[in-house]
């Protein structure tokens, strides 16, 4: 009988080690042939005119699915008659964008000053975030320049017209992939994307590794209080304290997946909810095996 729970054994730690092994393996292949970060798709290229354009540098700097919000950050590089300097606009400029924070959805950029630009926000307006962790996030982006007329000074007339602009896109979000996709209204003087935020492999595979974790710890303990109570013997008091740590170490565990939002998403269904029970009926079954059989000793 040790041979044959032995040989059960091998077989189950070889098991175990293949599973963990071959995750480790794609995990491997995933980050070396994929950028997680990365755009997907590359805006098209404008061909630089000899009137000259504007360089938009997107990069995501931030994704908070709780606020509904998408935290970006914009660079410019000026060419042609747009250029005064390195990113000093020859007239003034005024910048159309969407974004959450920005009062009246218009910033204006003076002749001769750097054209900076803080921390945009965009709303989140697609998206579930109860569907951790496998959520997908899409926020719309529009931006337009078009120059202003400044005071004493006159411009030939495709000087006034809407400025051409190249886009250029980046994200750096730990625990996302991050693309953009161009939307049919995008043109060389509009740029009107979607940009879409999802949780990356390594978040998904840690969510699910915590889900596994859970059903297994809870059902190892059921099995063992349905084994004291078949027994008939005085269950010991460190079953009941290994069961009382694990119905209040759930919670932590479950906490320590990446990003997860409060409790009620997918995977508290798929886990966190039906484990506790289970750990709570667990500990009912022991401790009521305990009061029932436990016999103080006779003096």
């Amino acid at each position: 009988m040790q041979i044959v729970n032995k040989n059960h054994l091998k077989k189950l730690l070889v098991l175990i080690c293949s599973t963990v092994i071959f995750l480790a393996i794609l995990l491997s292949i995933y980050s070396h042939n994929a950028n997680a970060q990365e755009p997907y798709k590359s805006s098209p290229e404008i061909p630089v005119t000899p009137k000259g354009l504007i360089e938009v540098k997107m990069t995501v700097i931030g994704v908070d699915p709780v606020k509904n919000q998408l935290e970006t950050r914009l660079q410019f590089e000026l060419k042609g008659i747009y250029k005064k300097g390195p990113t000093y606009p020859a007239q003034d400029l005024l910048m159309t964008v969407n974004g959450a924070n920005v009062e009246d959805s218009e910033i204006t950029f003076k002749e001769g000053k750097p054209m900076i630009v803080p921390a945009l926000k965009f709303n989140l307006i697609e998206g579930n975030i109860n569907n951790y962790p496998f959520d997908t996030h899409i926020a719309k982006v529009a931006i337009s320049l078009d120059p202003l007329a400044s005071i004493g000074k006159k411009f030939a007339p495709f000087q006034v017209n809407p400025v051409p602009l190249k886009f250029k896109f980046n994200a750096d979000v730990p625990g996302f992939d991050i693309s953009y996709n161009p939307l049919e209204e995008n043109s060389s003087i509009f740029i009107y994307i979607d940009v879409s935020a999802t949780r990356s492999l390594p978040v998904k595979f840690f969510a699910l590794v915590i889900i596994v974790i859970m059903w297994v710890l809870s059902i190892m303990a059921l099995l063992l209080a349905l084994k004291v109570m078949k027994s008939g013997k005085l269950p010991e008091v460190g079953m009941l304290s290994w069961t009382g740590v694990m119905l209040f170490a759930f919670p932590a565990i479950r906490n320590a997946q990446p990003g997860v939002p409060p409790v009620g998403t997918a995977s508290d269904f798929l886990s966190f909810f039906w484990t506790e029970i289970i750990v709570v009926v667990a500990l009912v079954i022991i401790g009521s095996c305990w009061l029932k059989r436990y016999h103080p000793p006779v003096e």
